[in-house]
């Protein structure tokens, strides 16, 4: 018999008191982790977090009682008892409690990602750690949620190059310049781990690749190498040296295509490159999975550690999301190739590399394994490092083993 979830008024689970108040109704065990559902009580006069975005779940305020101000970039509401905000994907957001009594707000996440989130924040309190700003987003940043310091839908900015491509580009931080660079999941899937780069220091430029998010993609531009030249533009054209190139999945393809370029032009564009979970060469014995006809609930087990953490009922979305989701694939079968996901004569140049490199693994990865990065960092002659208990995208199942790894390079 199907178990069927009953939480009384003074059930659930307290992870955070006073003055915010959250009990956690539905952790995801009963929805199969499509849905988390919790009950926030919020002192009078009281404000919540700094505005941040989530960009892995969409989120949902319903008001019980009281009033609630829930603030989205410049515009805020005032919102009293059976009103209901949805907060998409990206969007930037917070609340508060203006009123002269405690205002009680139902909070849904689909997926249930965000649960965990309040979990580690009462691990803190419950460990002496004051949870200043800084903490805060370090936490935020391993559920794909970052604080929205700038309130613009998209990119933050746009660089228009000197060929006139008009180039999406997230640029934060200040210090020594890093070039973030996104797979098949988009912006978002790195957003977390580029607001980490820019805590340890760091000037930090994540790229939307042409063509995702209904951003222009020329024609011919159409294969990594034109990718590794468009960014390589962007880096002469805002005058950028020794910089550090990161690259997730096909973005590490880009990476060690950059690298291959550097000594070609003779510059120091590119001082090292970090490949995380990279594709891009042929390993006999170790095929790239061909993620394209898979459904996005099995993607989720061929991509985490911990499938269940992340996996994704698509009929909960809208059929916007639905259609950009597929555009997004389609512009991504245009950048794969053909043959998939890999140029046949990489491996095999990757020896001219004439920068340092480092490979980083998710020991997991059901997409590309922990054998092809091995043969990856071999032919690049360069340092490789695993990553326990995470898939393709360790940076999101592990944000805090990924900052150990990567802050000793960035320094």
């Amino acid at each position: 018999m199907v178990e069927v979830s009953v939480v009384g008024p003074d059930d659930g689970e307290i992870t955070l008191t006073s003055p915010v108040r959250m009990r956690i109704l539905e952790d995801g065990r009963t929805t199969d982790h499509r849905l988390g559902l919790g009950e926030i009580t919020v002192a009078p006069h009281t404000d919540g977090p700094a505005q941040h975005r989530h960009a892995q779940h969409d989120e949902g305020f319903y008001v019980v009682s009281g009033t609630a101000r829930f603030t989205v970039g410049e515009t805020s509401v005032d919102a009293g008892p059976r009103t209901l905000v949805m907060v998409p994907t990206g969007a930037p957001h917070t609340f508060a409690n203006p009123g002269d009594e405690p205002a009680v707000i139902l909070n849904t996440f689909t997926p249930d990602l965000y649960v965990q989130y309040f979990r580690d924040l009462r691990s803190m309190i419950e460990g002496g750690q004051e949870l200043s700003g800084d903490a805060v987003a370090g936490v935020m940043a391993r559920y794909a949620t970052e604080p929205a310091t700038s309130y613009a839908a998209g990119p933050s900015s746009e660089v228009v190059l000197s060929d006139g491509l008009a180039l999406g580009v997230d640029d934060r931080g200040t210090g020594r310049p890093v070039l973030v660079l996104h797979g098949g999941g988009g912006p978002a899937s790195v957003a977390g781990m580029s607001a980490m780069l820019a805590d340890l220091g760091l000037r930090v430029l994540t790229p939307t690749i042409p063509g995702f998010e209904g951003t222009d993609r020329p024609a011919g531009l159409d294969s990594v190498p034109d990718l590794a030249r468009t960014y390589r533009r962007l880096l002469d054209d805002l005058g950028l040296s020794d910089v550090t190139v990161v690259g997730s999945s096909v973005g590490g393809w880009v990476a060690a295509q950059m690298a291959l370029e550097e000594r070609a032009h003779g510059t120091r564009r590119v001082r090292d490159v970090v490949l995380i979970n990279a594709v891009g060469i042929d390993v006999p014995g170790h095929p790239i999975t061909d993620v394209s006809a898979v459904p996005l609930d099995r993607l989720a087990d061929l991509s985490y550690h911990d499938p269940d953490r992340f996996r994704v009922d698509p009929a909960l979305f809208s059929e916007e999301r639905r259609a950009a989701m597929a555009d997004d694939a389609a512009v991504f079968a245009t950048y794969a190739g053909d043959p998939y996901m890999h140029d046949p004569a990489l491996l095999g140049r990757l020896p001219e590399v004439g920068v340092p490199a480092l490979v980083v693994w998710g020991e997991s990865d059901g997409i590309v394994d922990v054998d092809y990065g091995r043969a990856y960092a071999a032919a690049l002659g360069a340092e490789f490092v695993t990553v326990p208990e995470a898939g393709h995208l360790p940076f999101v199942e592990r944000p805090d083993a990924m900052r150990e790894v990567l802050a000793p390079v960035l320094r």
